[in-house]
């Protein structure tokens, strides 16, 4: 967070999607500003390709006006971004104070007490059991950002995911066109490795749908000020598995190698699909009940 002058280029960034950090000035932004100052506010300014950046307008004790130049990034590596960032800054700063912006602090933006957080997810899961429809989906389409859900409804969770699948890799060949080792790969994802990881849920009764937020990240939830509780907002709700963690699609087509390359792990890995755990749950039955039968037999 350097002064702001010492680094405008003066170029007006493209408007970007997504929450806006600079809504509201952060408190953790605040606590490291220099005692007694106030904020005047807070605007969009400069240009980075991997970060956003505003121009903060601060008044000082004595009434000078003081402006800070202030990046945010997201998740763990736009910690680490920020932190190096500080860190390298500082040594160029000390060197050469009149050819570098001084650094005044790096951190994170306050997020609602993990515990706090997912006490109040839970419960939210919990109250909606009673009303489970028993099935999964929502009644009306819902869209996570500007990229429409296929939330029409289906009787298992297995159904439900690869409809979901489906709609996604389809809007990917819309947009790109045909790749045939990726329609290759997602046929083999369909037939063996969804109904091998998901169909055992139904076949254990061990998931009833509950309602979910359906987008659950740290840009759609803050701090309630005036009760210090956790809040969320901009869902995407359906009746899902209470676990799921569903998500869109927004990667460019050269970025998908990672996705393709973690298919090509879990089909090598589930090659006998659903039928590969039928074997192994019923081997393991089988040595249980006659574990259980040695175990009579000796008592």
């Amino acid at each position: 967070m350097p002064d702001v002058q010492d680094c405008s280029d003066g170029y007006v960034p493209p408007p970007r999607t997504g929450p806006n950090p600079f809504e509201v000035v952060d408190p953790n932004v605040k606590a490291n500003l220099p005692e007694g100052s106030k904020v005047a506010k807070i605007i969009p300014h400069g240009s980075s390709f991997w970060t956003q950046t505003a121009q903060l307008e601060t008044t000082l004790p004595d009434g000078t006006a003081k402006p800070y130049f202030l990046k945010v990034a997201e998740g763990e590596n736009g910690r680490g971004m920020m932190r190096v960032e500080f860190e390298g800054m500082s040594w160029l700063y000390f060197m050469t104070p009149d050819f570098v912006p001084r650094p005044h602090a790096w951190g994170t933006y306050q997020l609602p007490g993990i515990e706090s957080f997912t006490s109040a997810v839970a419960r939210l899961h919990k109250a909606s059991v009673p009303f489970s429809p028993g099935k999964y989906g929502f009644s009306v389409p819902t869209h996570r950002g500007f990229v429409a859900q296929d939330n029409s409804w289906c009787s298992t969770w297995e159904g439900f995911f690869r409809q979901g699948m489906v709609r996604m890799l389809a809007r990917e060949q819309n947009v790109h066109g045909p790749w045939p080792e990726l329609d290759e790969l997602c046929q083999q994802l369909y037939d063996k490795v969804i109904p091998r990881l998901l169909r055992p849920l139904i076949v254990l009764k061990s998931i009833t749908p509950v309602l979910v937020h359906g987008d659950l990240w740290y840009g759609n939830c803050c701090t309630d000020s005036a009760t210090g509780k956790p809040i969320v907002f901009d869902a995407c709700v359906s009746w899902a598995h209470n676990e799921s963690t569903p998500k869109s699609s927004k990667e460019h087509r050269t970025k998908n190698a990672s996705a393709m390359n973690t298919m090509k792990y879990l089909i090598e890995k589930y090659p006998k699909g659903y039928e590969g755990w039928e074997e192994e749950y019923n081997k393991v039955s089988h040595e249980g009940e006659a574990a259980a039968t040695i175990a009579e037999d000796l008592g």
